[in-house]
């Protein structure tokens, strides 16, 4: 079957379930035409304006009479039928007697007994108040074109609809890692099959592919201002680059073995890379210039991380400590042991005051960032963490695992939230949007998933 048909399957089944729409629903539908089914606006537009659809207010029948939805059910169809009668009796006969009083909606008198008998009408039909109730209680508005506030660079609100679930599959190889623009409109993911590939979030088509370094990319993340890229590979190389063009601008030369991680400064004027020379260096991000080279560590250096107010940098090692080092005098403020595995991944949460990180086949391990003191610790009989990820809020730690499970947890009662099932082999790194309505994760499946977190999740 060819999209176009698909597409009108798909608009034919939500007639079925709701024939009127409102304007913002209408929105949301030709958007999910042009991203999911790759039809021009003008192919999608058609299709809706020749289905049947009417374009409206939606209008809740069951509020009209007064009643809820549970009173509605757990009834026999009789007792149903005359508890509608007789709300609407009610609302009737009060209207009869209003005379020629103007109603706070708007309305006529004569409107609202219309509304009326259409209420009754339509619920004292079995099927057609079935389908009333489905269409509220599914909310056609959240389901099929949820509007999530993305901000442009200029910071003007700028909103667009992301529909549901994505996939991203244009790698040959596994994706080790994900991060988005810091308008949240586009994603770069960096892959074993030796590029990187810059997304438009909208459409989750590919801008462009960055073909620079000569062997597996480890690591990859944006500016803070969004215009450049730096990605870290098996070359050795630290690659830097216009996120717009895909021009590289520099590259950082110095590490001895492969680069596993790479960060920016909150500033943005220092980028950190992490070797498995079992070093960091710390370079100059306007010149390239290295700036110091941090040693502490008797094994390879896994992750780095700089904290939000840019005065720490941590670094996660095979030696299963993780170190954290003042970023003004480099020196080793203190080391967070007691991991019984390599550390795979670090980062600090939004407010800076947690440093959390996960060691391979282990738990995720919570500390504090000034004291170097453990705070808690998350285990999970379902999952091997490999990558964690804060919401920009603080309040949802993302955990990837070795499963290809990705665990949600509310971070201030560290109780499970939800599973995001879809990758099936090991999850290697998440991001949250800046609005922290979507979760970006990849996989040694070769995808990148971008999860959208307001759609509904079943628990465990």
């Amino acid at each position: 079957m060819k999209r176009h048909d698909e597409y009108i399957v798909f608009i034919n089944e939500l007639k079925s379930i709701s024939p009127m729409i409102t304007d913002e629903q209408r929105k949301g539908l030709l958007r999910r035409g042009v991203q999911q089914y790759g039809l021009s606006a003008d192919e999608a537009t058609e299709i809706i304006n020749s289905s049947g659809l009417t374009i409206g207010e939606q209008v809740n029948y069951i509020e009209t009479l007064g009643l809820s939805i549970t009173d509605l059910e757990n009834r026999s169809e009789s007792d149903i039928v005359n508890l509608i009668e007789a709300a609407h009796k009610k609302l009737y006969s009060v209207s009869l007697t209003a005379g020629g009083r103007p109603r706070t909606d708007g309305k006529t008198e004569e409107q609202w007994r219309k509304l009326l008998n259409q209420a009754r009408d339509k619920l004292t039909n079995p099927q057609t108040r079935q389908n009333h109730i489905k269409e509220i209680r599914t909310e056609i508005t959240d389901k099929y074109a949820k509007e999530v506030p993305l901000h442009t660079s200029n910071s003007l609100a700028k909103k667009q609809i992301i529909i549901e679930d994505t996939v991203l599959s244009e790698h040959k190889g596994p994706v080790n890692s994900v991060a988005f623009s810091p308008d949240g409109l586009s994603i770069v993911s960096s892959s074993s099959d030796n590029t990187v590939y810059v997304w438009d979030v909208l459409s989750g088509k590919p801008k462009y592919k960055f073909i620079a370094h000569k062997d597996v990319v480890n690591s990859v993340t944006y500016s803070p201002d969004g215009k450049t890229n730096v990605s870290g590979g098996n070359d050795r190389t630290v690659q830097v680059w216009d996120s717009e063009t895909g021009e590289v601008k520099d590259t950082l030369l110095g590490h001895k073995d492969a680069v596993s991680s790479v960060a920016y400064s909150p500033n943005g004027k220092f980028i950190a890379s992490g070797s498995y020379d079992g070093t960091v260096r710390l370079w100059e991000s306007s010149t390239g210039e290295l700036i110091t080279i941090l040693k502490g560590h008797s094994n390879w250096v896994s992750s780095v991380a700089f904290s939000p107010d840019g005065k720490t940098i941590s670094s996660g090692s095979y030696d299963r400590t993780v170190c954290v080092w003042d970023a003004d005098t480099f020196f080793n403020k203190f080391i967070l042991d007691g991991h019984k595995n390599s550390i795979s991944s670090v980062n600090y949460s939004p407010n800076g005051n947690t440093v959390v990180c996960t060691s391979l086949y282990g738990t995720v391990h919570l500390w504090d960032s000034v004291t170097g003191k453990p705070q808690n610790f998350l285990a999970d009989h379902l999952s091997w963490f490999n990558i964690v990820a804060f919401s920009p809020d603080g309040n949802t730690l993302a955990c990837g695992s070795y499963y290809g499970l990705v665990r949600l947890w509310d971070f201030a009662t560290a109780k499970f939230k939800s599973t995001l099932t879809g990758h099936n082999s090991t999850v290697n790194s998440l991001a949250f949007s800046p609005d922290g309505e979507i979760l970006a994760s990849c996989s040694t499946d070769k995808n990148v998933r971008l999860w959208n977190l307001n759609l509904s999740r079943e628990t465990d």
